[in-house]
């Protein structure tokens, strides 16, 4: 989640307190404790719609975009290495090109990849690692949506294609971005869940890998239907929305931790029966203390809708979650050093230390996904090199992974 600049000298005088994490009243160390559950609402887009735009543009599979990649990932500058966890340390881990890496436009945060969508790990042919990012104030779009579709079948030679997200009309004549802050995403068989922005009622935006279109028109900096065919910002691609989740409670709140949560993150959690969306609150504020829900999966891979567990977290500032084998995981986030990984449950909550701090995980930490056919933790940094320098910092954009048994 993007921290602005005018909230970094208070946040950097939170941060400070980190060895020390929480208040008085509540610290990090303190377990999960039971709370409200929230329920959510399920509208579909029309499947006219959908037909409609499938019939006029050519429909391709996500195997088909990620090898078709327009950007080398890179290996990491040392600036880009410093911000790497330092407990537990990365055991995978690879860059940005310069364009994403530089970036003050685009801002990653979601992540999650094929060990998520299928039973072998890998979608098609293909391993794949899915980067969320949402549009800023200096894109002039604000949340705005894409993903950067990782082919990560060779390691040594990863490469990616953006995606850009829309929305159909109802008539499936046209279409419109995607608002969605990407703090979190979880992919299961066809579907793509992505978390939506904060402060409004819509919860989840759901997109399919069956409904990826390429552009007729990649000259025009507009989106939907052009003179030229149809368009999205110049990029080859973009995949439709098939549906959204409401808060059934309405809008959520980003100021009160005792309204309706506005969900800052997402994953998905193989290990329960069926399987399940977990997520998170983020608060900037550490007198509030973000909310942890659990939806459990449906038909057709979607939500039944219905909460089945809540918790509470005492840990501040969080930016991502992740929930396996009754074990929740939750990253925190620092304006200035080191974030935190905290393992929770409702008997206790326990960080990795290096030293004598628990500020031991990465520098501006994003969200968590974990890919069960490699036991790997994935999650990503979010500040470009042009933060970071503006603010002193040593430290850069990534994306890397440590085994889930070193987690705690």
């Amino acid at each position: 989640m993007r921290t602005p600049k005018i909230l970094l000298l208070a946040l950097a005088v939170a941060a400070g307190a980190l060895a020390l994490p929480g208040t008085a009243s509540a610290a990090y160390s303190d377990p999960l404790t039971t709370t409200t559950k929230q329920n959510l609402v399920w509208h579909a887009t029309p499947a006219a719609a959908l037909t409609a735009l499938d019939n006029a543009l050519p429909n391709v599979s996500l195997n088909t975009v990620v090898n078709d990649p327009s950007y080398a990932m890179t290996g990491c500058t040392a600036a880009e290495k410093a911000a790497l966890p330092k407990a537990p340390t990365a055991t995978k881990s690879l860059c940005w090109d310069a364009d994403r890496a530089s970036t003050t436009t685009w801002s990653p945060q979601g992540i999650t990849t094929s060990g998520d969508a299928d039973d072998d790990g890998l979608w098609g042919a293909d391993k794949i690692i899915l980067s969320g990012w949402h549009g800023t104030d200096a894109l002039g779009r604000y949340n705005d949506a894409r993903i950067q579709a990782i082919n990560y079948d060779d390691p040594a030679s990863a490469a990616h294609r953006m995606l850009y997200l829309a929305v159909p009309n109802s008539t499936g004549s046209s279409f419109s971005a995607a608002q969605a802050h990407m703090g979190g995403m979880a992919w299961y068989g066809d579907k793509i869940y992505v978390t939506a922005e904060g402060s409004t009622s819509t919860a989840i935006r759901v997109f399919s890998t069956k409904h990826i279109l390429q552009m007729t028109d990649t000259t025009s900096n507009a989106i939907g239907k052009t003179s030229g065919g149809y368009a999205a910002y110049t990029y080859k691609y973009a995949m439709m929305q098939v549906g959204y989740y409401t808060y059934a409670g309405g809008t959520c709140s980003m100021s009160s931790d005792t309204g309706v949560p506005c969900f800052s993150s997402m994953s998905l959690d193989r290990s329960t029966t069926p399987a399940s969306i977990v997520t998170t609150e983020y608060f900037s504020d550490q007198s509030l203390h973000g909310r942890l829900y659990r939806f459990p999966m449906g038909a057709d891979y979607l939500l039944t809708g219905t909460a089945t567990e809540a918790f509470r977290s005492s840990v501040g500032n969080m930016q991502g979650v992740l929930s396996h084998d009754g074990k929740w995981y939750v990253a925190h986030s620092s304006a200035t050093i080191n974030g935190q990984l905290w393992a929770q449950t409702t008997a206790a909550s326990t960080s990795a230390t290096c030293g004598t701090t628990t500020a031991c995980w990465a520098v501006h930490p994003e969200a968590l996904t974990y890919d069960w056919s490699t036991g790997l933790v994935w999650s990503q940094s979010e500040w470009s090199t042009a933060d970071c320098t503006a603010q002193n910092q040593t430290c850069g954009r990534s994306v890397f992974a440590v085994p889930l048994t070193s987690l705690g």
